[in-house]
């Protein structure tokens, strides 16, 4: 599992994000326990363990607290490339409405959407390693030359 922490300002206001990727139900603990310091508790927390710990694939979550300006992200595995990127969309719109929302932007305004488009580009360094096969052609390539 990779965890990411990543910090964005908004209205001159950081906003602290910690993204896990790629989840399985074995790292349910480590990413309850942040849910947790976050503020999470309740029902929210209990539909974030089942919905982590059932180890469904092409599945995610995202939690926010306005009040201390942090999210948690989470990404599981999945079933192929396609569907690893769309699960990363899907969340990361829930991710800057959060923001948005707690921020009192207009969920149909470009601020909203640059708060995405900023989250996705701290993102990608980690995000294209898990869904695109190139890298491992280059690292395979790599091996071979070290092992010559």
């Amino acid at each position: 599992m990779i965890r990411q922490e990543l910090n964005i300002t908004v209205k001159g206001k950081k906003w602290h994000v910690t993204a896990f990727y790629p989840v399985t139900r074995y790292h349910v603990n480590e990413i309850m326990h942040t849910l947790r310091d976050l503020g999470c508790d309740g029902y929210s927390l209990k539909r974030a363990y089942m919905n982590l710990s059932t180890g469904q694939v092409n599945n995610g979550l995202t939690f926010s607290n306005f009040f201390s300006r942090e999210s948690v992200v989470v990404f599981a595995m999945s079933t192929s490339p396609e569907q690893y990127f769309n699960l990363i969309v899907h969340e990361l719109h829930h991710l800057s409405v959060h923001v948005a929302v707690a921020n009192g932007l207009d969920l149909e305004g470009e601020e909203t959407c640059y708060i995405n488009g900023d989250i996705a580009q701290m993102m990608f360094p980690t995000i294209k390693r898990l869904i695109c096969d190139c890298h491992d052609k280059d690292i395979d390539v790599k091996l071979e030359k070290h092992a010559t």
